[in-house]
Protein backbone atom coordinates (compact mmCIF):
# COMPACT_ATOMS: atom_id res chain seq x y z
CA UNK A 1 0.00 0.00 0.00
CA UNK A 2 3.02 2.33 0.87
CA UNK A 3 4.28 1.75 -2.04
CA UNK A 4 1.09 3.07 -4.14
CA UNK A 5 1.32 5.65 -1.90
CA UNK A 6 4.59 6.89 -3.17
CA UNK A 7 4.32 6.04 -6.87
CA UNK A 8 1.21 7.96 -6.59
CA UNK A 9 2.82 10.92 -4.74
CA UNK A 10 4.97 10.42 -7.69
CA UNK A 11 3.11 10.27 -10.40
CA UNK A 12 1.27 13.74 -9.03
CA UNK A 13 4.31 15.33 -8.64
CA UNK A 14 5.60 14.79 -12.35
CA UNK A 15 2.08 16.09 -13.63
CA UNK A 16 2.55 19.13 -12.01
CA UNK A 17 6.10 19.71 -13.45
CA UNK A 18 5.37 18.74 -16.68
CA UNK A 19 1.80 21.44 -16.53
CA UNK A 20 4.42 23.95 -15.31
CA UNK A 21 6.69 23.21 -17.57
CA UNK A 22 4.29 23.31 -20.28
CA UNK A 23 2.97 26.85 -19.49
CA UNK A 24 6.54 28.20 -19.68
CA UNK A 25 7.23 26.80 -22.65
CA UNK A 26 3.88 28.06 -24.07
CA UNK A 27 4.54 32.03 -22.56
CA UNK A 28 8.03 31.72 -23.77
CA UNK A 29 6.51 31.26 -27.24
CA UNK A 30 3.71 33.76 -26.42
CA UNK A 31 6.43 36.45 -26.13
CA UNK A 32 8.69 35.46 -28.96
CA UNK A 33 5.74 35.66 -30.92
CA UNK A 34 4.64 39.07 -30.16
CA UNK A 35 8.17 40.26 -30.17
CA UNK A 36 7.61 39.23 -33.86
CA UNK A 37 4.79 40.95 -34.51
CA UNK A 38 5.88 44.33 -32.80
CA UNK A 39 8.97 44.27 -35.20
CA UNK A 40 6.79 43.46 -38.27
CA UNK A 41 5.31 46.83 -36.94
CA UNK A 42 7.84 48.39 -36.65
CA UNK A 43 9.50 48.30 -40.04
CA UNK A 44 9.33 51.59 -41.34
CA UNK A 45 8.17 51.74 -45.38
CA UNK A 46 10.97 53.67 -47.47
CA UNK A 47 10.56 57.89 -47.04
CA UNK A 48 10.26 60.38 -49.83
CA UNK A 49 10.04 64.12 -48.46
CA UNK A 50 9.05 67.30 -50.34
CA UNK A 51 9.10 70.67 -49.52
CA UNK A 52 8.54 73.56 -50.90
CA UNK A 53 6.66 77.47 -51.12
CA UNK A 54 3.69 78.60 -52.96
CA UNK A 55 3.64 76.98 -55.84
CA UNK A 56 3.49 73.59 -53.94
CA UNK A 57 0.85 74.97 -51.65
CA UNK A 58 -0.98 75.64 -55.06
CA UNK A 59 -1.93 73.40 -58.54
CA UNK A 60 1.58 72.40 -59.09
CA UNK A 61 2.81 70.65 -55.43
CA UNK A 62 -0.62 68.76 -55.49
CA UNK A 63 -0.24 67.10 -58.50
CA UNK A 64 3.25 66.51 -58.03
CA UNK A 65 2.74 64.84 -55.09
CA UNK A 66 -0.11 63.11 -56.78
CA UNK A 67 1.78 61.70 -59.32
CA UNK A 68 4.60 60.78 -56.34
CA UNK A 69 1.96 58.42 -54.17
CA UNK A 70 0.56 56.91 -57.26
CA UNK A 71 4.14 56.14 -58.66
CA UNK A 72 5.46 54.90 -55.16
CA UNK A 73 2.71 52.75 -53.96
CA UNK A 74 5.09 51.05 -51.13
CA UNK A 75 7.31 54.28 -50.18
CA UNK A 76 6.02 57.01 -47.42
CA UNK A 77 5.28 60.51 -49.13
CA UNK A 78 5.03 63.06 -47.02
CA UNK A 79 4.45 66.98 -48.62
CA UNK A 80 4.94 70.05 -46.72
CA UNK A 81 4.42 73.67 -48.46
CA UNK A 82 4.38 77.25 -47.15
CA UNK A 83 3.32 79.90 -49.11
CA UNK A 84 6.30 82.43 -49.52
CA UNK A 85 9.68 80.46 -48.28
CA UNK A 86 13.30 80.64 -49.30
CA UNK A 87 15.73 78.22 -47.84
CA UNK A 88 15.88 80.55 -44.53
CA UNK A 89 12.56 79.69 -43.11
CA UNK A 90 13.42 75.98 -43.15
CA UNK A 91 16.22 76.07 -41.41
CA UNK A 92 14.97 79.03 -38.60
CA UNK A 93 11.00 78.18 -38.62
CA UNK A 94 9.48 81.36 -40.43
CA UNK A 95 5.90 81.70 -40.30
CA UNK A 96 3.66 82.25 -43.33
CA UNK A 97 0.53 84.29 -43.41
CA UNK A 98 -0.43 83.39 -46.93
CA UNK A 99 -0.90 79.76 -46.88
CA UNK A 100 0.35 76.46 -45.78
CA UNK A 101 -0.01 72.71 -46.92
CA UNK A 102 0.52 69.56 -45.52
CA UNK A 103 0.12 65.91 -46.69
CA UNK A 104 1.00 62.66 -44.55
CA UNK A 105 2.13 59.48 -45.76
CA UNK A 106 -1.97 58.17 -44.73
CA UNK A 107 -3.38 60.68 -47.20
CA UNK A 108 -4.33 63.25 -43.95
CA UNK A 109 -4.40 67.15 -44.72
CA UNK A 110 -3.33 70.02 -42.84
CA UNK A 111 -4.63 73.38 -44.63
CA UNK A 112 -4.02 76.75 -43.12
CA UNK A 113 -3.26 80.18 -44.14
CA UNK A 114 -1.22 80.70 -41.39
CA UNK A 115 1.17 78.33 -39.82
CA UNK A 116 5.05 77.81 -38.85
CA UNK A 117 7.05 76.74 -41.60
CA UNK A 118 8.54 73.37 -39.85
CA UNK A 119 12.20 73.30 -39.93
CA UNK A 120 13.91 70.80 -42.54
CA UNK A 121 15.82 69.31 -39.54
CA UNK A 122 12.55 67.98 -37.72
CA UNK A 123 11.18 67.14 -41.02
CA UNK A 124 14.21 64.63 -42.05
CA UNK A 125 13.86 62.83 -38.78
CA UNK A 126 12.60 59.31 -40.25
CA UNK A 127 15.37 60.10 -42.39
CA UNK A 128 13.94 59.74 -45.87
CA UNK A 129 15.45 58.12 -49.08
CA UNK A 130 14.94 61.13 -51.23
CA UNK A 131 14.60 64.60 -50.15
CA UNK A 132 12.81 67.23 -52.95
CA UNK A 133 13.12 70.63 -52.94
CA UNK A 134 11.11 73.28 -54.35
CA UNK A 135 12.49 76.48 -53.92
CA UNK A 136 13.76 79.55 -55.66
CA UNK A 137 11.06 82.25 -56.51
CA UNK A 138 11.42 83.84 -53.04
CA UNK A 139 15.45 83.37 -53.35
CA UNK A 140 15.52 86.60 -55.68
CA UNK A 141 14.01 88.81 -52.35
CA UNK A 142 16.85 87.48 -50.52
CA UNK A 143 20.12 89.21 -50.22
CA UNK A 144 23.15 87.78 -51.90
CA UNK A 145 25.07 86.61 -48.43
CA UNK A 146 21.72 85.11 -46.97
CA UNK A 147 20.97 83.12 -50.86
CA UNK A 148 24.46 81.49 -50.11
CA UNK A 149 24.28 81.10 -46.59
CA UNK A 150 20.97 79.38 -46.23
CA UNK A 151 20.52 77.56 -49.36
CA UNK A 152 24.08 75.93 -48.85
CA UNK A 153 22.47 75.25 -45.20
CA UNK A 154 19.52 73.49 -46.34
CA UNK A 155 21.27 71.21 -48.96
CA UNK A 156 24.65 70.46 -46.67
CA UNK A 157 21.99 69.56 -44.31
CA UNK A 158 20.13 66.94 -46.90
CA UNK A 159 23.31 65.24 -47.70
CA UNK A 160 24.55 65.02 -44.25
CA UNK A 161 21.01 63.07 -43.48
CA UNK A 162 22.12 60.52 -46.49
CA UNK A 163 19.27 61.73 -48.78
CA UNK A 164 19.14 62.17 -52.19
CA UNK A 165 18.28 65.42 -53.11
CA UNK A 166 16.09 67.17 -56.23
CA UNK A 167 15.84 70.82 -56.17
CA UNK A 168 13.14 71.94 -58.46
CA UNK A 169 13.80 75.30 -59.24
CA UNK A 170 11.90 77.95 -59.99
CA UNK A 171 9.48 78.85 -63.15
CA UNK A 172 9.13 81.38 -65.47
CA UNK A 173 7.38 84.43 -64.14
CA UNK A 174 5.98 87.91 -64.89
CA UNK A 175 6.99 89.45 -61.77
CA UNK A 176 10.58 89.26 -61.80
CA UNK A 177 12.78 89.70 -64.59
CA UNK A 178 14.60 87.40 -66.82
CA UNK A 179 17.96 88.26 -64.96
CA UNK A 180 16.82 87.97 -61.43
CA UNK A 181 15.60 84.34 -61.93
CA UNK A 182 18.90 83.92 -64.25
CA UNK A 183 20.63 85.13 -60.73
CA UNK A 184 19.02 82.24 -58.84
CA UNK A 185 19.59 79.59 -61.58
CA UNK A 186 23.72 80.75 -61.03
CA UNK A 187 23.30 80.40 -57.16
CA UNK A 188 21.44 76.62 -57.15
CA UNK A 189 23.98 75.34 -59.90
CA UNK A 190 26.99 76.49 -57.73
CA UNK A 191 25.81 74.89 -54.88
CA UNK A 192 24.26 72.04 -56.26
CA UNK A 193 26.88 70.58 -57.59
CA UNK A 194 29.46 69.95 -54.34
CA UNK A 195 25.99 68.50 -52.33
CA UNK A 196 25.26 66.52 -55.12
CA UNK A 197 21.76 67.66 -55.48
CA UNK A 198 20.00 67.54 -58.66
CA UNK A 199 18.89 70.70 -60.35
CA UNK A 200 15.64 71.01 -62.25
CA UNK A 201 15.22 73.76 -64.28
CA UNK A 202 11.30 74.82 -64.80
CA UNK A 203 11.81 77.14 -67.07
CA UNK A 204 11.76 74.62 -69.48
CA UNK A 205 8.24 73.91 -68.87
CA UNK A 206 6.66 77.21 -67.72
CA UNK A 207 6.22 80.04 -70.01
CA UNK A 208 3.74 82.85 -67.73
CA UNK A 209 0.96 84.33 -69.58
CA UNK A 210 1.36 87.51 -71.08
CA UNK A 211 -1.98 88.89 -69.37
CA UNK A 212 -3.98 87.86 -66.48
CA UNK A 213 -2.58 86.59 -62.89
CA UNK A 214 -0.61 88.16 -60.37
CA UNK A 215 2.32 87.31 -62.36
CA UNK A 216 4.08 84.75 -60.60
CA UNK A 217 1.29 81.81 -59.25
CA UNK A 218 -0.10 79.55 -62.01
CA UNK A 219 -3.80 79.81 -61.22
CA UNK A 220 -7.09 80.80 -63.04
CA UNK A 221 -7.69 78.66 -66.65
CA UNK A 222 -4.69 78.87 -68.27
CA UNK A 223 -2.48 79.08 -65.62
CA UNK A 224 -3.71 75.98 -64.16
CA UNK A 225 -3.59 74.10 -67.30
CA UNK A 226 0.51 75.09 -67.47
CA UNK A 227 0.94 74.15 -63.36
CA UNK A 228 -0.16 70.70 -64.18
CA UNK A 229 1.82 70.00 -67.55
CA UNK A 230 5.17 71.52 -65.27
CA UNK A 231 4.64 69.04 -62.63
CA UNK A 232 4.04 66.26 -65.28
CA UNK A 233 7.43 67.11 -66.92
CA UNK A 234 9.43 67.27 -64.15
CA UNK A 235 8.12 64.36 -62.94
CA UNK A 236 8.65 62.21 -66.11
CA UNK A 237 11.30 63.86 -67.78
CA UNK A 238 13.55 64.41 -64.52
CA UNK A 239 12.71 62.57 -61.92
CA UNK A 240 12.28 59.08 -62.64
CA UNK A 241 15.75 58.12 -63.07
CA UNK A 242 16.90 58.88 -59.47
CA UNK A 243 13.15 57.58 -58.58
CA UNK A 244 14.44 54.45 -59.56
CA UNK A 245 17.88 54.85 -57.75
CA UNK A 246 16.36 56.21 -54.41
CA UNK A 247 13.34 52.86 -55.30
CA UNK A 248 14.91 50.45 -56.92
CA UNK A 249 12.95 47.36 -55.51
CA UNK A 250 9.29 46.59 -57.75
CA UNK A 251 7.39 47.00 -54.76
CA UNK A 252 8.39 50.48 -53.99
CA UNK A 253 8.06 52.03 -57.66
CA UNK A 254 5.75 50.95 -60.02
CA UNK A 255 6.77 51.18 -63.63
CA UNK A 256 4.40 52.65 -65.66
Amino acid sequence: MTYFLKAEKQFIFCGRLFVISFALNLLSFSVIAKESVIHLKKRAQPQLLFIGDSHSVGVFGHELTKLLTESLPGVDVTTVASCGSDPKWWIESKPTSCGFWQRHPDGSQIEEHKANTPKLEKLMHNKPKLTIVALGSNIVLMNEDERITYTDKLMEMIEKKSSRCIWIGPPDSRKFSVQEINSVYSLLKKMSKPHHCQLIDSRKYTLYPSVGGDGLHYGGKEGTVIALHWAERVFSHDMKPLLLKSFSHEREYKKN
